[in-house]
């Protein structure tokens, strides 16, 4: 028997107040979250695993129930199949799968972040990056669709409501900036830093630019060669044996609806001159 994780979708402010969303939005919006859902249950279910291209679930089934007369609120239920649900424990899985949800969309939002309060999502935060920005990155596309009714309502928002504890995340005009990423980025060359984290993988990873004097995500051209590919790693340990490991990188920079820098793509790299 499936162990199911029941949640609402709440659409509040402006035409939702009326009971009613433009038929495009609200299309728009549920096939967002659909591909959200999907992007959160895979990656939970299977530790380090981001399918940014997921649709359905191996080991769980997603369901939208009949709204709520009178309201705008969308019943969503999360079946996690028994093998499934017994592997994380059938005591916590329900607390678990919210904490994790929480901690991640949180992240892809820009919102505060969250810190996991159960054992089972805190086994994730010593791999925090680069998975943190790995699933960040495979959400983006969904949650910019889940909030297409802010798009053409600014006062409205959307809340995850969890049943007796009430909301647990809020969608507004300031995430759905964060989650809009200029179309066309900038180009940098030379630019000097250093690798913090990478995933050979998965090609995502942290780098801390000297221009920025910060942290950055990073994911990878995919014509950047074995050689290159090499350096990142090669950067990222450099630290651990007394080097700085600096590298000058040409990178593309994506930019928030908001003007936030969010994240690079490294197109090529070198070693900086000692």
């Amino acid at each position: 028997m499936a162990t199911t994780l029941e949640f609402k979708i709440s659409y509040n402010g402006g035409l939702a107040e009326d009971g009613k969303l433009n038929i495009y939005d609200a299309a728009e919006s549920l096939r967002g979250l659909s591909r959200a859902l999907a992007i959160t249950t895979h990656a939970f279910i299977n530790k380090e695993d981001v399918r940014t291209r997921a649709d359905r679930v191996h080991g769980a089934e997603i369901y939208l129930h009949g709204p709520q007369r009178g309201s705008f609120t969308e019943i969503v239920s999360v079946a996690l199949e028994n093998p499934v649900a017994s592997t994380i424990g059938l005591s916590v899985v329900s607390s678990a799968f919210y904490d994790f949800m929480k901690w991640t969309w949180s992240a892809a939002l820009g919102q505060a972040p969250h810190q996991p309060a159960t054992h089972y999502v805190r086994s994730y935060t010593d791999r925090q990056e680069p998975f943190l920005g790995e699933i960040s990155s495979g959400l983006e596309p969904a949650l910019h669709d889940l909030h297409r009714p802010i798009h053409r309502d600014r006062p409205m928002t959307i809340s995850v409501l969890r049943p007796r504890v009430g909301e647990i995340l809020r969608l507004d005009d300031a995430s759905m900036a964060y989650v809009t990423v200029t179309p066309a980025p900038e180009l940098v060359v030379d630019l000097l830093g250093n690798v913090t984290k990478y995933n050979r993988l998965s090609g995502f990873g942290r780098l801390f630019s000297d221009d920025e004097q910060r942290t950055v995500p990073f994911s990878l051209d995919p014509r950047l060669t074995g050689r290159e590919r090499a350096r990142l790693t090669w950067s990222m340990h450099q630290p651990s044996r007394g080097f700085d490991g600096k590298l000058l990188l040409d990178v593309q920079r994506f930019f928030t609806a908001r003007g936030d820098l969010k994240r690079y793509v490294i197109t090529k790299v070198r070693r900086a001159p000692a």
